[in-house]
């Protein structure tokens, strides 16, 4: 499971913000820490809503709004990216993160 750290705590607030906001359930599991990715389908799955996600923090980033008492979205995002992809690469599933990553920028 995706864990974070307490030091972490407002990249948890976001991803579970925008998860919901997407209304993704297995996405939102996911990043609520209650369910692990398990198959390639569910890495792609989180990789492309991830960044559905990251499109609606630059939004929020832009209009310098507060999300769950956040300010720095941007940055705690780049955090969140880095938990992400790394426990996607971490549990053997770097190929999809790759190619959905590749895919979701090309279009």
């Amino acid at each position: 499971m995706l864990e974070f750290a307490e030091k972490d705590e407002n990249a948890r607030l976001l991803a579970i913000y925008y998860a919901n906001k997407i209304g993704d359930d297995f996405v939102t599991d996911f990043m609520s820490s209650r369910v692990s990715i398990s198959t390639p389908e569910q890495a792609d799955k989180v990789t492309r809503v991830f960044w559905e996600m990251v499109d609606l923090s630059v939004e929020d980033n832009e209009s310098e709004i507060s999300i769950e008492g956040v300010t720095e979205i941007e940055f705690w995002m780049y955090k969140l990216f880095n938990k992400v992809s790394g426990y996607i690469s971490k549990n053997g599933f770097k190929e999809q993160w790759e190619k959905a990553t590749n895919e979701v920028k090309s279009e």
